[in-house]
């Protein structure tokens, strides 16, 4: 296995996130920008745009149809992963720290710099 370079933030790297399969690789930095790469060759897919401040925390879920996203900018975002559009915003009163899916993708968590412990939301029907 050979290193890739992958050159896609403007400021250092906050967390990297590979889904499930291993194919995506998902990273975000101190700056706005949420990136998505194909990990064998580390071609960029796209990014998700929409993030005003430093983005700490990325997640996608189990089938990895959906990714979540916490930042600085006091929120926490979800995305459809195939057409980067943004489903659902949070607004949270801090910043946000960690975020997670629980295994069937219908619940999130998030902390935020104030809150202590986790807050917990469904984000959609299960099916």
């Amino acid at each position: 296995m050979k290193p890739i370079l992958l050159q896609g933030h403007e400021r250092s790297i906050t967390q990297i996130k590979y889904n499930r399969e291993g194919d995506l690789l998902f990273t975000v930095a101190k700056d706005p920008i949420v990136n998505v790469w194909y990990s064998v060759n580390g071609e960029r897919l796209g990014t998700y745009m929409g993030h005003t401040g430093a983005v700490w925390c990325v997640d996608a879920d189990w089938d990895t149809k959906h990714v979540l996203t916490g930042s600085a900018d006091n929120s926490c975002r979800l995305w459809d992963c195939e057409t980067g559009k943004q489903l659902a915003l949070l607004k949270t009163n801090s910043a946000v720290r960690t975020c997670g899916f629980d295994f069937g993708g219908n619940i999130i968590m998030f902390s935020t710099d104030k809150q202590m412990g986790y807050q917990c939301f469904t984000t959609m029907s299960p099916t």
